[in-house]
């Protein structure tokens, strides 16, 4: 249920330890677009996988809409956090 938070804890280390290994240069901002792209596409995965265990049954429905709830805030988050690597070009 927490694996989107997992998925945006990782996406934000990366990119902000990027950020700080490059700053200001062009390699943090194609490490951080790099990021977000794995980063959607895993909760994009995890999404699949949550519908799929929920139409056989096997998550229950409050577990189900948690870990939607919690997809929604992560893929914002990710998406949020790489914005400054979208409008500060160096």
């Amino acid at each position: 249920m927490v694996t989107a938070f997992v998925i945006w804890f990782v996406h934000f280390m990366v990119i902000w330890g990027a950020s700080e290994i490059w700053p200001h240069h062009w390699t943090a901002n194609a490490v951080a677009w790099g990021a977000t792209a794995i980063a959607l596409l895993a909760v994009g995965v995890h999404f699949v996988r949550v519908k799929a265990q929920h139409a056989v049954g096997g998550l229950p429905d409050w577990n189900y809409h948690f870990a939607l709830g919690a997809m929604a805030i992560a893929t914002v988050a990710v998406l949020f956090s790489a914005l400054p690597s979208f409008v500060f070009l160096p």
